[in-house]
């Protein structure tokens, strides 16, 4: 329990708010949620993962509303993350290059009743993914709106992180902290949510322009 953190006050109130409005209006960016590694059907009560999802860029400069959300979304998380760090300096010391950046590409998601992530699973894998997943030390979620019957449950822990209006947790990426959405029929959730990756943010984003 001591891992995962939680950060609330009138600013990120504002941002979820901000991006409530934001994913209520700009139709053209909304798509099926994807969930990469966990895209096979779960069992009889259908996929792993149903969602929609806008997905952001906060070094893309091509739709400015876009950008102007994600670089205030981006720097609500790299505060929290300091806080984070400042009460616990091993997760730094112990970091290559005892450095930690906010991966700039995350996405909003939207579950409509009856959707979710039904899967358990962690925020580390192995795959190629341009987010680099094997750097991922630790992850965040920012809860948009209130859903009292809904929030993430995190297995080990046996803990459900329930729904709260601007809301951040920042929680370990890796196989300790397995954890899924909760479902509900009662009413749509929507989230902000990415990861936070070892090594220093310049060396990522000069990987990203050298392929």
């Amino acid at each position: 329990m001591k891992l995962i953190a939680r950060y609330q006050n009138s600013g990120f109130i504002a941002v979820a708010d901000g991006i409530m409005e934001f994913f209520d209006r700009r139709n053209d960016l909304q798509r099926k949620g994807v969930s990469f590694e966990h895209d096979s059907t779960l069992n009889s009560a259908g996929p792993a993962k149903v969602s929609t999802d806008i997905s952001l860029v906060s070094i893309d400069r091509s739709d400015p509303e876009s950008f102007a959300l994600s670089e205030i979304i981006i720097r609500g998380v790299n505060a929290a993350l300091e806080q984070y760090l400042q009460a616990r300096p091993l997760f730094r010391q112990c970091s290559p290059e005892q450095t930690l950046f906010v991966n700039p590409m995350f996405n909003i998601q939207r579950y409509a009743p009856g959707e979710g992530f039904r899967s358990w699973h962690c925020d580390w894998t192995v795959s190629d993914e341009v987010t680099e997943p094997v750097h991922r030390v630790l992850a965040w979620i920012l809860y948009c709106n209130d859903i009292d019957s809904a929030g993430t449950e995190f297995f080990w822990q046996d803990h459900h992180e329930p729904a709260e209006r601007g809301k951040l947790i920042i929680f370990p990426a890796g196989l300790s902290h397995i954890h899924r959405g909760r479902v509900t029929d009662l009413g749509t959730k929507t989230i902000a949510t990415g990861w936070i990756n070892s090594g220093s943010r310049q060396s990522y984003l000069s990987r990203l322009a050298n392929p």
